[in-house]
C-alpha cells in the first residue's frame, strides 16, 4: 500500500513540473508577441509631425545656404568696391605724377618730336631751366633780389632728368621777356629771372596707358586764369598732345611729344 502511494506521488510530482515547463512555454510565447505586437504597433503608428520636421530641416538647410551665398555676395561686393576706389585713387596719383614731370615740357609749349635726340635745342634748354623753377629748388643760387644764377652743370643735369641722356644740349639763351633765361659763355651760367611768370600751359592728363615701362599720355594743355585759383578744373583745354614717357622704379624719361591724331592733320 505504502508503495504504491509512493509511486502516485512520484508522478504526480513528474506531471508537476511537465505542466510548470509548458506553462513557462506558454508565457514566454506571449511575451515574444506582445513585444513584436508593439513594434508592429510603432511601425505603423502615424506621427503627423514627422513631415513638419522634416520641412523645417529642409528649409534650416536652404536658409543656410541662402545666408551664406549672400555673405559671399556682400564679401564680393565690398572688395570689387574697394578695388574700384583704390584703382581710381592710384590713377590719379599716376596722373599727377606724370603731370608734375611732363610739367617743363608744357609749359614751354613745346612742338612735336619722335624721339629725345629730335628734340629742339632751345626746347631742351627752356624746358630743363624751368625744372629747376618748378621744383622749387632755388635757394642754393646766387641772386641780387631780381635774377638768380644757374650753372650750365645744372641745367645739363636737369636736361638729362628730363629727356634721358641720349639728348643733344646746346647752350644758348632761350625765352623772351621776364621768361628770358640769358646764358652767359663765359661765366657758363644762366641768368634766371627770380619773378618767372607762368603765362603759357599747365597740363591736365585725361587718359593714361601702358605696354611695360612706356606710358602714352593723353595731355591736355590748360591756360591759367589769374588771380582765380581753384577755378583751372573747369576750364576747357586750349589742345591736346599725345605724350609717350618711360617709367621705371627710379627714373622717367620723356620720349616723344606728337600732336593729337583725333585733331587732324591741320590742327596746329
Amino acid at each position: 500500500m505504502k508503495k504504491t502511494e509512493r509511486h502516485k506521488d512520484t508522478k504526480d510530482i513528474r506531471n508537476g513540473k511537465i505542466l510548470e515547463s509548458l506553462q513557462g512555454s506558454v508565457d514566454d510565447l506571449e511575451q515574444v508577441d506582445g513585444a513584436e505586437g508593439e513594434k508592429s504597433g510603432e511601425s505603423d503608428f502615424f506621427d503627423p509631425s514627422a513631415p513638419m520636421m522634416k520641412n523645417k530641416k529642409f528649409f534650416f538647410v536652404l536658409g543656410l545656404i541662402i545666408l551664406i551665398l549672400s555673405v559671399v555676395g556682400l564679401v564680393s561686393t565690398v572688395r570689387f568696391t574697394v578695388s574700384t576706389v583704390r584703382d581710381m585713387a592710384n590713377q590719379t596719383a599716376l596722373k599727377n605724377e606724370f603731370a608734375g614731370f611732363i610739367y617743363p615740357a608744357v609749359i614751354t609749349d613745346s612742338p612735336a618730336f619722335d624721339k629725345a635726340e629730335n628734340a629742339p635745342p632751345s626746347v631742351v634748354i627752356n624746358a630743363a631751366i624751368w625744372r629747376i623753377i618748378l621744383s622749387g629748388n632755388t635757394e642754393k643760387y646766387e641772386n641780387d633780389g631780381s635774377y638768380m644764377t644757374i650753372s650750365e652743370i645744372d641745367v645739363e643735369s636737369s636736361a638729362v632728368s628730363l629727356f634721358g641722356y641720349g639728348v643733344v644740349i646746346q647752350h644758348q639763351t632761350v625765352g623772351s621777356g621776364s621768361n628770358m633765361f640769358e646764358y652767359n659763355a663765359s661765366g657758363k651760367t644762366y641768368r634766371v629771372s627770380v619773378e618767372t611768370e607762368r603765362i603759357t600751359y599747365w597740363p591736365r592728363i585725361s587718359e593714361i596707358s601702358n605696354v611695360g615701362e612706356l606710358f602714352t599720355l593723353k595731355v591736355e594743355y590748360m591756360a591759367p586764369i589769374m588771380g582765380m585759383p581753384g577755378e583751372e578744373e573747369e576750364l576747357e583745354p586750349q589742345k591736346t598732345m599725345i605724350y609717350t614717357v618711360s617709367r621705371t622704379a627710379a627714373s622717367m624719361t620723356l620720349n616723344s611729344i606728337a600732336y593729337n591724331p583725333e585733331d587732324g592733320p591741320n590742327a596746329w
